[in-house]
């Protein structure tokens, strides 16, 4: 259905801040953006947002839907490797089909309650999520996860007809080896051509925690001492004392397909020359580093590159899958790297910067003629109308529209 869309304020990482402007939107795609007076003229039902902000629907670039449960499971660990190790016994003991769509409708509660109308789902249960994604209205980047023991998925035809089943006007299949310490290197470059294949996205965890990096370079880690005993088929990884995860993805050469990378805590000088170099697309996902014990992301050197996403990760590691909260966290531990701008730049990662990680910035994540209508709207309550965005919560939320759809 045709609207417009009345506020005090359109923010939009490209255009700035626009005051008594209007957004018409025909069907499911912005039309145009125009000053109020001239908005007046056009003949389309009227949603006036009255002291409000609109901007982008937020970008939930990495999440696990459907891991809600482990959360109360959990015991106390000291590493990521060591919480790694529950979160395997965990889910070959709990494989409940009931209790795994629970999960994912509260996560997806969560999720749009808080602003997102987009996220980068990691689905490890063979597509037991698509449904009540579907139900929500949601958009979505679906990464079909597969690791060792997921092989038997591991072929062209079989993920083809996986596509098929899935792909649709708001769910778009892609791939997602888990990691490199989850892979033969054979079946990891095997991935990466079926992608190619079917010419659709990759994203893989990489470099999220110390014992990898130790993993990758042949170095005593905790992944060979805790992790591989409780797997049936252990990958047979090519390791190197000079290999960084990065730089494993390099030697076999596989950045040329511009993966999403996830987490990236640790980064080596050539890995950051790596990054420039092949401009790869970044998501961090920052409380839940700091919930597994882990290194922080170098926001000095990733918080200033346009391709970076923001994650909630699971709520396996983390305390909530607030995105509001997500935002605030980052604009705290960013503050330094970006003094006066950095509200701006926390609300641009937060929307654009998700966008181009899903590699969907042609759809969403601006205001702009053409793109679909997911938008949001704030209620202003201080002078500026971005730190309203930053402190808001859930219900100062005003409007939450996929598709030109109010949710």
């Amino acid at each position: 259905m045709n609207k417009i869309l009345n506020a005090k304020f359109i923010y939009c990482p490209k255009n700035g801040l626009l005051e008594n402007y209007s957004i018409v939107i025909k069907k499911n795609k912005i039309f145009d953006i125009l000053p109020k007076k001239m908005s007046a003229k056009i003949k389309y039902p009227e949603i006036s947002l009255g002291n409000s902000i609109i901007i982008p629907g937020f970008v939930n670039a990495h999440i696990h839907l459907e891991l809600n449960w482990v959360n109360q499971l959990l015991q106390p660990f000291n590493d990521f490797p060591s919480w790694l190790k529950q979160i395997i016994e965990l889910k070959k003991n709990n494989n409940e089909k009931k209790m795994i769509r629970e999960s994912v409708v509260e996560s997806l509660s969560s999720s749009i309650a808080s602003g997102v109308t987009t996220i980068g789902q990691i689905s490890s249960y063979d597509g037991e999520d698509v449904q009540e994604i579907k139900n929500s209205k949601i958009r979505c980047a679906y990464f079909f996860e597969i690791a060792n023991s997921k092989l038997k998925m591991a072929s062209l035809k079989k993920l083809k007809t996986k596509y098929k089943s899935i792909h649709g006007s708001l769910i778009n299949f892609r791939l997602f080896p888990h990691s490199i310490y989850s892979l033969d290197t054979e079946n990891l470059i095997k991935i990466f051509k079926i992608a190619d294949n079917l010419k659709i996205g990759l994203g893989i965890h990489l470099s999220e925690s110390k014992d990898e990096v130790k993993f990758i370079k042949g170095l005593k880690n905790k992944f060979d001492d805790k992790i591989f005993q409780l797997l049936i088929n252990k990958p047979l990884v090519l390791r190197n004392k000079n290999f960084t995860p990065l730089g494993y993805l390099k030697k076999l050469n596989l950045l040329n397909q511009n993966p999403t990378l996830i987490h990236m805590n640790n980064l080596s000088v050539n890995d950051r020359l790596d990054i420039e170099e092949h401009d790869l697309p970044i998501t961090i996902c920052p409380r839940s580093n700091l919930f597994l014990n882990e290194k922080m992301p170098d926001l000095k050197f990733l918080i200033n590159r346009h391709n970076i996403g923001l994650g909630t990760d699971g709520l396996s590691s983390n305390h909530s899958l607030n995105f509001l909260d997500e935002i605030r966290f980052l604009y705290l531990i960013s503050k330094e790297f970006l003094k006066n701008k950095t509200a701006e730049r926390i609300i641009e990662i937060a929307t654009l910067g998700g966008a181009k990680c899903l590699n969907l910035e042609e759809q969403i994540g601006t205001i702009e003629n053409g793109k679909f209508a997911d938008l949001i709207a704030f209620k202003i309550k201080s002078k500026d109308p971005l730190n309203s965005i930053i402190n808001a919560s859930n219900k100062d939320i005003k409007l939450k529209m996929i598709n030109g759809e109010v949710i």
